[in-house]
C-alpha cells in the first residue's frame, strides 16, 4: 500500500487514476504498462486489475476523469438575447473552451494515436463516436432546423470537424496569443453565422 495510510475505495481509485495521468504525460499510454503503475501507486497487479479491469479501462476512465465524456450543455450562455445562432456560438465556444482546459491531455492522446497505440485509437475511436451522438443529439433537440436536408449526422460531423480543426490551429499557435478567450470565441460566432445565415 501507499504510504501514509490507505485510502478509501473512492480515495484510491483517484490517487490510481491521477499517477496514471502522470505517469502517461511522462512516458506516453504505450510506455506506461499496468505493472509501471502498479509499482507507481503501491499496489500490486491485481490490486489494480480490481479498479480497472484493462488498460482500456483505464484510459476511459482517465478521459471521464478529465471531463472528456461529459454530456454537452453550456454553463456560460451569452447574455441578452437568446437566439439560434448565440445558442450554436455559445456551445460552440464552450466545447472548444473545454479542450483547451485539459489541452495536455488532447496532446498526449493525439501522439499516441500518431504512434498507433491499439489503447488510444480504441478510445479515440469511442470519444470521436460519442461526441459525435452528442453533437446529432444536440442537433435534434435545439435546433433541428440546421439538419433540414442534409441530416443532424452531417451537421454533427461538420461542427466536430471544426472544434478539432480549431484545437489544432490554436496548437499550432496560428491564433495567436489571445485565443482561448476572444479568437476562439470569435471563430465560434463565424460558423454559427455561416449555419444560420437567415438570421
Amino acid at each position: 500500500m501507499a504510504t501514509g495510510g490507505a485510502p478509501s475505495t473512492g480515495g484510491q481509485r483517484q490517487h490510481i487514476l491521477d499517477i496514471a495521468l502522470s505517469l502517461m504525460a511522462a512516458r506516453g499510454v504505450a510506455g506506461t504498462s499496468m505493472r509501471d503503475l502498479a509499482a507507481a501507486t503501491g499496489l500490486n497487479v491485481a490490486s489494480l486489475y480490481h479498479y480497472f479491469p484493462s488498460k482500456q479501462d483505464l484510459l476511459v476512465a482517465v478521459l471521464a476523469e478529465r471531463g472528456f465524456l461529459d454530456e454537452i450543455a453550456v454553463t456560460a450562455p451569452s447574455p441578452g438575447n437568446r437566439t439560434p445562432r448565440t445558442e450554436l456560438a455559445d456551445l460552440l465556444n464552450e466545447l472548444v473552451q473545454s479542450m483547451l482546459e485539459v489541452e495536455d491531455f488532447i496532446r498526449l492522446m493525439l501522439g499516441e494515436v500518431m504512434r498507433s497505440d491499439e489503447t488510444a485509437l480504441s478510445v479515440g475511436h469511442e470519444l470521436i463516436a460519442g461526441t459525435q451522438q452528442s453533437l446529432e443529439q444536440w442537433i435534434a433537440d435545439e435546433q433541428p432546423e440546421l439538419a433540414a436536408g442534409v441530416g443532424a449526422d452531417v451537421i454533427a460531423r461538420m461542427l466536430r470537424a471544426t472544434l478539432i480543426g480549431l484545437f489544432f490551429e490554436h496548437v499550432a499557435g496560428v491564433l495567436g496569443p489571445d485565443a482561448a478567450s476572444v479568437e476562439l470565441r470569435r471563430r465560434a460566432e463565424e460558423v454559427a453565422a455561416i449555419l444560420h445565415r437567415g438570421e
